[in-house]
C-alpha cells in the first residue's frame, strides 16, 4: 500500500470505522477498492474503502456526456476545468466523488441495491462490502450464474433501474462488470456498484440514451443465458411513465 492510500484510509480507523487494511479488491484507472476489517462498533464484519487515486495517476473517462448537470462552484472553477489546469482536475476529481457519494446515499435511501454508504472522507469511500470472509461476491460478467436463475436476475436489476429511474437517476455506465452477484444467496443476489457518472435525469439531455445503452448492455448477457425480453419496449415505457410521473 503506497503512502497516499494509507493517508486517505487512516480516516477511517480514526473514526473507529474499520480496524485493518486487508487486501485489493479492485483496481481501476481512477480508483482502487480495498477490502477492511470493520470495527466492531459497527455490526459488519468487513467495510470496502474505495480509494480515488492522486491526481498524477488518474485517467478519467471523456466524461462530457456526464457533466451537462453538474455545478461548479463558481465561474473560476468551472474555467480552470475547462482549461485543463491542474487546480480544475483537483475540482473535477472532487466533484467526481462526492457525486458518487451523494448518489449512493440518494439511491440506497430509495431501496436500490447499491452498498450501504458508511463515510466519505477527502478521496476516500467507505461502504459496505458484499461478500464474505472467503472473498468478495463476483461481478455478474465472471459469476458462473445457472441459466434457471437468470429470468430472476434479470427481473430483479429491471427493478432496480427502475426505482433509480424513480429517483431521477440514470446509472450511465451499467453493465455486467459492475453488477455484484452472490448465486448462493435468492433473497438479497445483487449490488449496482461504480455510480460516480450517473446523471439526473431531469437536466441531462443524453440520459434518455444513457438508459437504453444501460439497459441494453445488461440485456445481452442475460440473452446469452436464454432470457428472451423486450429491452427496447422496457425502455420506452419505463421512460413515459417517469415522464409522466407515474413511477
Amino acid at each position: 500500500m503506497d503512502t497516499e492510500t494509507r493517508e486517505a484510509i487512516e480516516p477511517f480507523i480514526d473514526f473507529s470505522l474499520i480496524t485493518q487494511v486487508l487486501y485489493p479488491v479492485k483496481s481501476g484507472k481512477e480508483a482502487t477498492v480495498w477490502a477492511c476489517k470493520a470495527h466492531p462498533d459497527t455490526g459488519a464484519e468487513f467495510l470496502a474503502a474505495k480509494i480515488y487515486k492522486p491526481l498524477a495517476q488518474r485517467s478519467f473517462r471523456n466524461d462530457a456526456v456526464y457533466q451537462d448537470q453538474r455545478l461548479y462552484g463558481n465561474n473560476r472553477e468551472r474555467r480552470a476545468y475547462e482549461n485543463g489546469t491542474e487546480f480544475g482536475l483537483e475540482v473535477h476529481f472532487m466533484l467526481w466523488v462526492s457525486q458518487e457519494w451523494e448518489t449512493l446515499n440518494r439511491l440506497y435511501d430509495a431501496g436500490v441495491y447499491v452498498p450501504k454508504p458508511v463515510k466519505q472522507v477527502g478521496g476516500a469511500i467507505l461502504m459496505e462490502f458484499f461478500g464474505g470472509p472467503e472473498g468478495p461476491c463476483p461481478t455478474l460478467q465472471q459469476a458462473k450464474l445457472p441459466p434457471q436463475n437468470a429470468p430472476a436476475l434479470w427481473k430483479l436489476l429491471k427493478s432496480n433501474i427502475e426505482m433509480m429511474l424513480q429517483s431521477n437517476t440514470v446509472h450511465g455506465d451499467l453493465s455486467p462488470y459492475n453488477v455484484l452477484v452472490d448465486v448462493e444467496d435468492s433473497a438479497d443476489p445483487l449490488r449496482i456498484i461504480d455510480v460516480p457518472q450517473a446523471v439526473d435525469a431531469r437536466f441531462n439531455p443524453s440520459a434518455r440514451q444513457l438508459l437504453d445503452r444501460d439497459v441494453a448492455t445488461c440485456y445481452r448477457y442475460f440473452e446469452k443465458l436464454g432470457v428472451r425480453d423486450n429491452p427496447q419496449g422496457f425502455v420506452q415505457g419505463l421512460w413515459n411513465r417517469w415522464k409522466r410521473a407515474e413511477l
